[in-house]
C-alpha cells in the first residue's frame, strides 16, 4: 500500500480546515472535552460538601414501638448524655428527634419519619420468626413475602438465637431515601457504642482485671498513602471518563467526514481529483487521529491543573497521584487507544451510507468501546495476566497500577504494544475495506438497494443483531440485582429475541423453514445430542476453569451470580421452564436460526461457526461468561452445520441448561472435579461429534472453503 506523502500532507490540511471551520465539529471536539472535566470535578467537589453539610445537620425524625420502647429510649438518651460529656468521645453528636405517630410505618412511607426503632423482647422475636416459617406459600407471590419477611429479621445471632431477657432493637428505614439510609447508619453508631460502653462498665463493676478497651486491641495500620488510595479510585475511573469524552467527540468529525460527504455529494467530487482513494481515506484517518489526540492532550492538561495543582477542592491525597511526569506519561500511554477509536469511527463511517445511518451505528460502537474500560472494576483481576492481551482493557488496568504507585514496566510496555498493534491493524484494515468498497453510492443508495429481501438481509444482518445487543445492555441496566428472573427472562428472551427474529422473517419476507433449518436430521444424530450433553458440559467447565487461570473470577462475584440465578423462592419445575426450554428454544431461534443464516454465504464455515459462537457469547455479558458461553455457542453452531438443522442444537441447549440447572439445584460440585474428569467429557464430546459427522447432512448453501 503506497502513499503520495504530499498529495497526503495537502489533503490532512484541508480536512483539518473543514473541522476548524465546522463550528459544531469545533464545539464537539474541542471546547466540551476543554469544559466538561473541570466543571464535573467542580460540580462533584460542590455536592459532596453540601451532601456532607446536609447530612451533618439534618434533625433524623425517628419514631420508638414495641414493648421495650422505654429501654431504647433511656439508652439513647445515655449515649447522647456521653458523647455531650466524655471527652474520647471523638464523634460528632448527630441530631435526633423523637415523634410520636399512631401509624409509624405509613409516617416513615409518606416521609414523615426518617426511620423507626423496633425495641423487641428476645421472645417476641422468636415469635415472629416461628409465624415467618409458618406462612403458607401457596403462590410465587406468597413464596416472594415469606422470603422478605424473612429478610427483615436480623441475622446477627450466634446458633442460640436472642438471649431471652435481653431487648433487641430493629431499625426500619428506606433504603431509597438519603436521608433515612444516614439517620440509621447514624442511630447505628450511637447504638454500637453505647452497647460497648455499657459492656466495658459491667465488667469493670465486676471486677474485670484490666480495662476492656485494652483486652485484644485492634489497631489499624494503613501502609499506602493517601495518594495510592485516591489514585485506586481516579485509576478506575479515568480511562472510562476519557471514552466517555474521546469517541462522541470524534465521532462527530469522523460521521462528518465520510457518512456526511456521501449524503451531501462531496466525496464524488474529491474522487474524481488527481488524488488516490488511499490518500484520501488516510488523510480523513490523520484528521479524526488529530482530534483524538487533541482531546487526550486536552484531558491530562486539565487532570494535571485541575487535580495535580489543586484548583479545585478534592480528596485528599489525589494531588499527589496526579504529577507532571504521570500526566505526561498518561498522554503517552493512551496514544494508541486514540488511533485505534480513530481507526473504528472511520470504518463506521465509511460503511454507513448516510449521515443518520452512521449515527445509528455509534450507538453499538460505543457501548463496545466502553466495555473493555470496565476492567479496573473487576474485583481481583491482576495486571499479569491474559488481560494483558486485551487492547484497551490492559490500559485500563495499567493506569490504575500507575495511579496506585505500581509501576509494572514489562506489562506497560506488553500492553502498549498490544493495543498500537490493533490501532495499526483496523487502520490498515480499514483503509483497505473502504478503497475497495464504492464509497461513491453511499448518498443515493448502494447496490444493496437492488437485491432481494433475503440478500438484502445477509448485507444487513450483523448491523440488526447490533441493535440488539445495544438495545439488550440499555434494559438489562435497569434490572435491579433482586430483578424476578421471571421477568428478566420475558424480557430479555422472549420480547427481545423472538421478536427481534420475528421482526426480521417479516422485515425481509424470509422463509422460516429455510432461515431456521428446519429440518429433520438423521436418527443417529439424536443418540449423539443425548451423549454429547454430559460430554459437552464437562468440557465447558473445562473451558471457564481454564479461563480463570488467565483472567480470574472472584469466587465472590460467582457464588453472587449463583445465588442470582438460581433463587429460592422459584418452584424447581419453573427454573427448568425459565431457564432451560424458554432460552434452549428461542436462542437456537435467533442465535443458529437467523444469525447463522444470515452469515452462511458471506463467511467460510470454520469461520461462521466462531463468528456466531462469539457473538452469542457477548450476548451474556459478564466478562467471566463469555469464554464458555462463546465454546457453547460455537458447539451449537458446529452442530447445525452438520446435521443441517436446527433442532439438534435446540435439544442439546435445552438438556445442557436442564442438566446445569439440575446440578446448582442439588448443589453438585461440577467446578471442583479432577482434570482427568474433564478430559473424559472432551473425549466423550468428540465421539458425539464424531458420529454427527458420519451421519452428516450438511447446511445447505454453505460458502466453500478456499483450497
Amino acid at each position: 500500500m503506497s502513499l503520495n506523502l504530499r498529495t497526503l500532507g495537502t489533503l490532512w490540511r484541508a480536512e483539518l480546515r473543514m473541522v476548524v471551520r465546522d463550528r459544531r465539529s469545533v464545539v464537539a471536539a474541542l471546547v466540551l472535552p476543554l469544559l466538561v472535566m473541570p466543571l464535573m470535578l467542580f460540580a462533584a467537589s460542590w455536592v459532596h460538601r453540601q451532601q456532607a453539610e446536609h447530612f451533618e445537620t439534618t434533625v433524623y425524625r425517628y419514631a420508638i414501638t414495641g414493648s421495650q420502647a422505654e429501654t431504647a429510649r433511656l439508652l439513647i438518651a445515655s449515649a447522647s448524655e456521653r458523647q455531650q460529656t466524655d471527652p474520647e468521645v471523638q464523634a460528632p453528636v448527630p441530631l435526633f428527634e423523637e415523634q410520636h405517630h399512631e401509624d409509624a410505618a405509613a409516617a416513615l412511607e409518606t416521609g414523615a419519619l426518617h426511620f423507626i426503632l423496633e425495641a423487641l423482647s428476645a421472645e417476641e422475636l422468636r415469635d415472629r420468626e416461628a409465624a415467618v416459617d409458618r406462612a403458607p406459600a401457596t403462590s410465587a407471590q406468597a413464596d416472594q413475602d415469606q422470603h422478605d419477611a424473612a429478610d427483615a429479621v436480623p441475622e446477627v445471632f450466634g446458633r442460640q438465637g436472642p438471649v431471652p431477657g435481653a431487648p433487641v432493637l430493629q431499625i426500619v428505614f428506606r433504603a431509597d431515601r438519603e436521608e433515612s439510609t444516614a439517620g440509621m447508619q447514624r442511630m447505628i453508631g450511637v447504638l454500637h457504642r453505647e452497647r460497648a460502653a455499657e459492656r466495658d462498665a459491667l465488667l469493670e463493676a465486676h471486677g474485670f482485671p484490666m480495662s476492656p478497651a485494652d483486652l485484644g486491641a485492634v489497631v489499624e495500620v494503613n501502609v499506602a498513602t493517601e495518594g495510592q488510595v485516591a489514585g485506586l479510585l481516579l485509576g478506575r475511573v479515568l480511562t472510562v471518563f476519557l471514552l466517555l469524552l474521546l469517541i462522541p467527540s470524534a465521532a462527530v468529525v469522523a460521521t462528518d467526514s465520510l457518512a456526511g460527504e456521501k449524503e451531501r455529494g462531496t466525496l464524488e467530487t474529491l474522487l474524481t481529483t488527481a488524488a488516490g482513494r488511499v490518500e484520501i481515506i488516510a488523510a480523513k484517518h490523520l484528521a479524526i487521529l488529530a482530534v483524538a489526540l487533541a482531546i487526550t492532550l486536552i484531558q491530562a492538561a486539565n487532570l494535571l491543573v485541575y487535580v495535580g495543582f489543586e484548583l479545585i477542592p478534592l480528596p485528599a491525597g489525589l494531588a499527589a497521584a496526579i504529577t507532571p511526569g504521570v500526566a505526561l506519561f498518561l498522554v503517552v500511554l493512551y496514544l494508541p487507544v486514540a488511533g485505534l477509536v480513530a481507526g473504528v469511527l472511520l470504518v463506521t463511517s465509511g460503511y454507513a451510507r448516510s449521515y443518520k445511518e452512521a449515527q445509528l451505528y455509534f450507538l453499538p460502537v460505543f457501548l463496545l468501546g466502553l466495555a473493555p474500560a470496565l476492567a479496573p472494576f473487576l474485583p481481583g483481576l491482576p495486571f499479569r495476566s491474559i488481560i494483558v492481551l486485551v487492547p484497551v482493557a490492559n490500559l485500563a488496568l495499567g493506569v490504575r497500577e500507575i495511579l496506585t504507585g505500581s509501576w509494572d514496566w514489562p506489562m506497560l510496555a506488553i500492553s502498549w504494544l498490544v493495543t498500537a498493534a490493533t490501532a495499526h491493524w483496523v487502520l490498515i484494515s480499514g483503509v483497505r475495506f473502504l478503497s475497495v468498497e464504492k464509497l461513491v453510492t453511499g448518498g443515493s443508495g448502494d447496490a444493496t438497494d437492488a437485491l432481494t429481501g433475503p440478500a438484502r438481509f445477509e448485507r444487513h444482518v450483523l448491523r440488526w443483531f447490533a441493535v440488539l445487543w445495544a438495545i439488550l445492555l440499555m434494559v438489562s441496566g435497569y434490572y435491579s440485582p433482586t430483578a424476578d428472573l421471571r421477568v428478566q427472562v420475558v424480557v430479555n428472551i422472549l420480547v427481545l429475541f423472538l421478536g427481534a427474529s420475528l421482526f426480521l422473517l417479516w422485515r425481509y419476507r424470509l422463509d422460516p423453514r429455510v432461515t431456521l433449518a428446519l429440518r429433520v436430521p438423521r436418527p443417529m444424530v439424536w443418540l449423539a445430542v443425548v451423549l454429547g450433553v454430559p460430554g459437552g458440559m464437562l468440557t465447558g467447565i473445562g473451558v471457564f476453569r481454564l479461563a480463570d487461570r488467565f483472567i480470574p473470577v472472584p469466587p465472590q462475584m460467582i457464588e453472587a451470580f449463583s445465588q442470582g440465578l438460581l433463587p429460592e423462592t422459584i418452584p424447581f419445575w419453573q427454573l427448568l421452564v425459565f431457564l432451560a426450554v424458554i432460552p434452549g428454544i428461542v436462542e437456537e431461534l435467533t442465535f443458529r436460526g437467523v444469525l447463522l443464516h444470515g452469515l452462511h454465504r458471506r463467511l467460510h464455515p470454520v469461520a461462521l461457526v466462531l463468528v456466531v459462537g462469539a457473538i452469542f457469547g457477548l450476548f451474556h455479558g459478564s466478562l467471566f461468561r463469555i469464554p464458555p458461553t462463546a465454546f457453547l455457542g460455537v458447539l451449537f453452531a458446529a452442530v447445525t452445520l452438520l446435521t443441517g438443522s436446527l433442532y439438534p442444537a435446540i435439544l442439546w441447549h435445552v438438556l445442557h441448561n436442564g442438566a446445569s440447572v439440575v446440578a446448582g439445584h442439588w448443589d453438585l460440585p461440577l467446578d471442583r472435579l479432577d482434570t482427568a474428569v474433564h478430559l473424559v467429557g472432551a473425549g466423550v464430546l468428540a465421539a458425539a461429534l464424531w458420529i454427527i459427522w458420519r451421519h452428516r447432512t450438511p447446511y445447505p448453501g454453505l460458502r466453500p472453503v478456499s483450497p
